[in-house]
């Protein structure tokens, strides 16, 4: 199969460091509140202990930040 027929997913450390950047990655915790409140996208759950994310859906919440920032629509 072609690789790019799955999305790319992320663990927790990796989603962590998507929303927060690489060199201040955001807490675990602040991603599970976040999840909470419905700030961030949850998981997929591949297994009883095993969350993914898909990546494009966490870079959606960095754009959707971007552009109330600067005051445009999503």
């Amino acid at each position: 199969m072609h690789q790019t027929a799955f999305p790319d997913l992320a663990d927790e450390a990796t989603a962590c460091r998507i929303i927060g950047g690489e060199n201040t990655p955001i807490h675990r915790s602040t991603l599970w509140r976040g999840i909470n409140a419905g700030r961030y996208p949850k998981p997929l759950k591949i297994g009883p202990a095993t969350n993914r994310w898909r990546v494009n859906e966490l870079m959606a919440v960095l754009e959707k930040a971007a552009a109330d920032r600067d005051g445009r629509a999503a």
